[in-house]
């Protein structure tokens, strides 16, 4: 008899055993001695090897099903995509525009937002070598602005009574301009543009002297000259009040103060509803070009009108746009350069007065949200959203 070794060539280990005729080399090859025949008969490996050769095919079996476990998860998500309505991407797409505001709103005015509500409940003093000092005093800024303040008061009656009336007609002449203006002739583009003009001169040098004009006199307004001619002034807009057009009315035709209100005024609403309505005639321009024209063309077919075309092909297929107008006009009228309480909040923080000045524009921030969410809910029911699905 002839002692054999047992190696393997994965663990190196070795295994002495008596064997007849058999010798196991490294390899695990089985091989003849030389006493016996020289023939192959196959491969034989130690336990050790064969069970970590077992773990490896079991760990590979394990990947192969997380891959297809992750595969499969892929896919459902891939067809939930596919999947998805019109309706669903639209809204998106709609977070997707979002996000911008969103994003800039939590780095940049959320910090300002929060400081502005806590200054409203402190007296805050700047210091000559920098810094401030704030000192909590509850309720005394909002007390003194709604109960102390005379202009305060009128002032917020005043805009929000401006809003209500000057509002509808800001919507609808740019509805009856934009329905002009879609029409085919020659020079449309030309005319577009004039409608636009205001809009442009509402950001240069007009727009800076018209509030540089209004803030000086709602200053005048706050250190206690509230004479007439400055109060008519601040509230109706600097520049272009109409000052020189009711002294002319009053010493040349001995106009009555009644006729004479009536006619400044509305001779100035004109100028404020051409001056404030590009961007709402260029919102409904896009919507009317987004209308396509074989609605017309069946509506004709079975005999309608333009008239009837106009109410009820036209306007309820802009209804989502009127209440965009509605809203943005809303915004605009109580935050622009012109009115008389964004003016005293301006003039309240430059002479100091940063409580008093962030009670008011908390108490006008709450003012112009609930006039936004009674828009909202009422002009929402009448509105009609085209389904594309």
């Amino acid at each position: 008899m002839r002692k054999s070794t047992r190696r393997c060539a994965t663990c190196r280990g070795s295994r002495s055993s008596i064997t007849s005729g058999w010798t196991k080399t490294c390899t695990g090859r089985r091989s003849r001695t030389a006493s016996g025949s020289s023939s192959t008969t196959g491969t034989k490996r130690c336990r050790s090897t064969a069970r970590r050769s077992a773990r490896s095919i079991t760990r590979y079996g394990r990947r192969k099903r997380r891959g297809g476990i992750h595969d499969m998860l892929r896919l459902q998500r891939i067809q939930r995509l596919r999947r998805r309505t019109v309706t669903e991407k639209r809204d998106l797409m709609g977070w997707v525009f979002v996000s911008p505001f969103v994003v800039g709103f939590l780095l940049l005015f959320l910090g300002i937002f929060i400081d502005s509500f806590r200054f409203s409940f402190m007296d805050v003093k700047v210091e000559p070598l920098g810094g401030y000092t704030a000192e909590f005093v509850r309720l005394d800024n909002y007390f003194h602005i709604l109960r102390v303040d005379p202009n305060f008061n009128r002032q917020l009656f005043d805009a929000v009574r401006n809003m209500l009336f000057d509002i509808p007609i800001l919507v609808m002449y740019s509805l009856f301009i934009a329905v002009l203006l879609n029409q085919k002739m020659r020079g449309r583009g030309v005319f577009r543009a004039i409608f636009f003009v205001p809009v442009i001169l509402a950001t240069g040098i007009i727009d800076k002297a018209d509030m540089r004009n209004s803030v000086l006199n709602a200053y005048q307004g706050v250190q206690g000259i509230d004479n007439g001619i400055a109060t008519m002034q601040s509230m109706s807009g600097g520049l272009f009040s109409g000052l020189e057009l009711r002294r002319y009315m009053y010493q040349m035709f001995d106009f009555s103060p009644a006729l004479v209100n009536l006619t400044v005024g509305a001779a100035e609403n004109i100028y404020n509803v051409v001056n404030h309505s590009g961007v709402q005639i260029l919102i409904f321009l896009a919507g009317l070009q987004a209308i396509s024209s074989s609605i017309y063309e069946a509506a004709k077919i079975e005999g309608c009108s333009g008239w009837e075309c106009f109410w009820k092909i036209t306007f309820p297929l802009l209804s989502p746009l009127i209440l965009v107008n509605i809203i943005y006009s809303v915004i605009d009228s109580f935050t622009g350069s012109t009115n008389a309480i964004m003016n005293g909040i301006t003039a309240s923080m430059r002479i100091g007065e940063y409580g008093t000045a962030s009670a008011m524009a908390w108490v006008y921030f709450l003012v112009a949200g609930v006039f936004l969410a009674l828009i909202g809910l009422v002009a929402s029911r009448f509105v009609f959203y085209q389904s594309k699905e």
